[in-house]
C-alpha cells in the first residue's frame, strides 16, 4: 500500500460521510472502503433517502448525481452547501449531465472510479472545505 492511502485513511478515521449512490453494488464497494478508512458512513439509496441523511451530522458526502427516476443531487447539494459541509460528485453520466454538472462546481468523479481516488477525493474536499 503506498503512502497516499495510508495518508487518505489515517485522514478519514473518525469522520462521518455522506454517501448517496443509487447503484447498490457501487455503494457497498464504497461504504466497505470508507468504513476500513475509518470514518462512519450514512448512506441514502435515492433523493429521498439522501435528503433524510442529509440533516445528521456529517463532515463531508460523495454524491452520485444522478439518482434515477429523473432525480438529480440537486436538493441535497443545495442542503450542504447551507449547512458549509463540502462534496464530491461521483456520476456515471458526466458526458450526459456536463451542464448540470458545471454547474455544481464541485470536484467531479467519473465512474469507474478507483476507491483510493475517492477516499483521497473526500480528504483533499475535507481539506480545501
Amino acid at each position: 500500500m503506498d503512502r497516499s492511502t495510508d495518508a487518505g485513511r489515517a485522514s478519514l478515521s473518525g469522520k462521518t460521510i455522506l454517501v448517496v449512490e443509487d447503484e447498490v453494488l457501487i455503494a457497498m464497494d464504497i461504504n466497505e472502503s470508507l468504513e476500513e478508512a475509518g470514518a462512519r458512513v450514512v448512506y441514502g439509496r435515492n433523493l429521498r433517502q439522501g435528503l433524510e441523511r442529509v440533516e445528521q451530522p456529517i463532515d463531508v458526502a460523495l454524491l452520485d448525481v444522478s439518482l434515477g427516476h429523473s432525480e438529480t443531487c440537486l436538493p441535497i447539494v443545495e442542503r450542504l452547501r447551507a449547512r458549509g459541509v463540502p462534496f464530491v460528485l461521483h456520476s456515471g453520466d458526466v458526458q450526459r449531465l456536463g451542464e448540470t454538472i458545471t454547474n455544481i462546481g464541485a470536484p467531479v468523479l467519473e465512474k469507474p472510479c478507483d476507491l483510493a481516488v475517492i477516499r483521497r477525493a473526500l480528504v483533499a474536499a475535507l481539506v480545501t472545505g
